[in-house]
């Protein structure tokens, strides 16, 4: 069985924007009998959104139970005595952390945990608050910290920005859960992800790191997201134009197995 992990923004599309030749990219995938699960630090949405979008926007119907979010790699490491969380982000921590059955909170005396994750909305009392939390003892927990996010627009703030801003306040770091930690990859392998596997995305230091240390994984960088031409690419079995090139790569491999 061959396994693609894919990432969704940067190389499926940029906002609600398919990227040239990513839908014909993933239908010749599936065609194909690849396994595909799409991996993103993204947080903002639940996997039953993230597969909505990536249909609505690609037009390839996918499964819910084959998106794997940042979010919900962040409420695996949550337990019983994590609650009430305050959640500094949007829908996809707040449902990740209701399906582990936590209740939430606002404020700071209250809270056992801090998730941090994407806000749009993000307020100088919100920074404060989680600082006043996690100096009072509560973990202190980061989806991810890439510091950018790909959007149709170009790059804006990601939520590496904002764990720095409450990290410099609160005088702590966090446990980050997101690619390319442990965490997300639990969350990947508890899928039934073994043997070929490769995993395609844009960053260097989370998508291509993800596959580092693994057995039979390889990475693919794409040129469509974060990381331009001329910029590092870690440690990349190849790196190429887009996600159409990419699936020339792992679909060419298969043929010669």
């Amino acid at each position: 069985m061959t396994w693609v992990i894919c990432d969704l923004d940067g190389v499926l599309y940029r906002g609600r924007v398919a990227l040239p030749g990513s839908p014909e990219a993933l239908q010749r995938l599936g065609a194909s009998g690849v396994r595909v699960l799409f991996a993103t630090n993204n947080s903002t949405r639940s996997p039953s959104d993230a597969a909505e979008k990536i249909e609505a926007v690609t037009g390839v119907e996918v499964d819910p139970y084959d998106v794997l979010t940042s979010a919900e790699a962040s409420a695996t490491i949550l337990g019983p005595g994590d609650g009430p969380v305050m959640v500094i982000g949007e829908s996809g921590i707040v449902q990740a952390v209701k399906g582990r059955g936590l209740t939430m909170t606002t404020e700071p005396d209250e809270a056992r945990a801090v998730v941090v994750g994407l806000y749009r909305d993000l307020s100088y009392d919100d920074i404060a608050r989680a600082a006043d939390a996690i100096r009072a003892g509560a973990r202190f927990i980061a989806t991810n910290t890439d510091g950018t996010f790909p959007t149709a627009n170009g790059m804006k703030p990601g939520s590496g920005a904002i764990v720095a801003a409450i990290a410099a306040v609160a005088g702590q770091e966090p446990e980050i859960c997101g690619k390319p930690h442990s965490p997300m990859l639990a969350l990947i392998k508890s899928r039934g992800v073994t043997g070929d596997v490769w995993v395609i995305g844009d960053r260097a230091d989370t998508d291509i790191a993800l596959a580092e240390g693994e057995s039979g994984w390889r990475s693919i960088l794409v040129l469509t997201g974060v990381t331009r031409p001329g910029e590092p690419t870690g440690d990349a079995d190849h790196v190429v134009a887009d996600l159409a090139a990419a699936v020339d790569v792992v679909l060419g491999d298969r043929q010669q197995r």
